[in-house]
């Protein structure tokens, strides 16, 4: 049987309730493209190079149809939050990776829109659970201390980065 490993996201109290079991798993729907994934991104101790490209793959920029490789501890947090919120949905993923041009586009619409945004370096992810409230998914990640967390209920949805500790 495998060893699980610390996930080593922060340093807040709920970091105490690491991923539990021999592999951890990820249930994504990207509503923008009806694409789904539902599988084991991490066993024996090590990261699933062919399903993180899936992963990269679901979470492209589809305007631009550009591709970029993901942070995989953004997966370990998606994972944690899925598992402490307790849902049996998958995320539905309102927005992965932006390409700098697909950023620019989106500041000129928003004025919430980050010029060095963390979608563009693959680390951040904009996220809803069918079944959980949105200020819950929100409290629960800023507990997490893992990263950035932005609670944007009018737009229904709560953005996740593995860059600095900080909250909007």
């Amino acid at each position: 049987m495998a060893t699980v490993a610390p996930v080593l996201l922060g340093s807040g109290t709920a970091e105490a309730a690491p991923l539990t079991g021999g592999v951890r798993r990820l249930a994504l729907h990207n509503i923008n493209t009806n694409e789904r994934f539902d599988g084991v991104y991490w066993a024996d101790g090590h990261y699933r190079p062919e399903v993180l490209r899936k992963l990269d793959v679901l979470l492209r920029d589809h305007r631009a149809k550009q591709v970029c490789r993901y942070d995989p501890r953004l997966f370990d947090l998606l994972a944690r939050v899925h598992q402490a919120v307790g849902s049996d949905q998958p995320f539905e993923v309102i927005c992965g990776y932006r390409s700098r041009r697909t950023n620019a586009l989106a500041r000129r619409r928003s004025r919430g829109v980050a010029k060095e945004s963390y979608h563009t370096r693959g680390m951040a992810i904009d996220i809803r659970l069918p079944d959980a409230h949105l200020r819950g998914i929100s409290e629960i990640a800023k507990g997490m201390q893992s990263g950035g967390v932005g609670y944007y209920p009018r737009s229904d949805f709560v953005h996740l980065d593995v860059g600095p500790v900080r909250s909007w």
